[in-house]
């Protein structure tokens, strides 16, 4: 299955100005099966989104993107409401207490809250967002050598504020994935893969 784990919405993220409509389009267009709506601290339109997307067969996944202290990451398998500069060293067992995963997005992007080098100090992190499609080139590159050094493995998603950036990148899974659960469970299990969409 092929999905964007990373797209941001009007609803939950004022940086964003894409419709749920907009995303079921796209979505459909670059033959995506699903989607991840990591709004900032919200997950607001998750449900709305899943209700819509189920009559175009096109699978809705609710997770957040966290603003940590030493930078941002996406986290899925929960619904509470995290604080937003919570440092990593609390968010991590955290969430995985609660059964969920912790990625690092775009880890290496310059202009944004990234983690940067200090991803090689932490423990924990489940996966690393190795193709971002706001970030550039050499920026997803020391992100895939980074994934390679801490042998933890890579995600790919869009990060997309806009429609027509849905699908740039995404992952690549190979078992199906009926919910967030079992996007938690394969993530967990490691066997996926980034991929560049267009």
């Amino acid at each position: 299955m092929l999905i964007d784990i990373h797209v941001h919405t009007v609803l939950g993220s004022k940086c964003s100005v894409i419709e749920i409509d907009d995303i079921i389009k796209m979505a459909k267009r670059v033959k995506l099966d699903g989607v991840c709506i990591t709004d900032h601290h919200s997950r607001s339109a998750v449900e709305i989104a899943k209700e819509r997307a189920a009559e175009h067969n096109l699978l809705i996944i609710g997770g957040m993107e966290i603003r940590c202290l030493e930078g941002d990451m996406l986290a899925f398998g929960f619904s509470e409401f995290c604080r937003e500069g919570i440092p990593l060293a609390e968010l991590i067992p955290w969430v995985h207490s609660l059964g969920g995963v912790v990625i690092a997005a775009h880890p290496f992007r310059s202009g944004a809250p990234s983690i940067g080098n200090k991803l090689y100090e932490i423990k924990g992190i489940d996966a690393i967002e190795v193709l971002n499609g706001n970030s550039s080139e050499e920026m997803n590159i020391l992100s895939w050598l980074a994934s390679l050094k801490l042998c933890v493995p890579g995600v790919g998603g869009s990060d997309a504020h806009t429609a027509l950036q849905i699908g740039k990148y995404a992952t690549f899974f190979d078992r199906k994935i009926k919910d967030e659960d079992d996007l938690v469970s394969a993530l967990k299990g490691g066997r996926f893969q980034a991929l560049k969409m267009f």
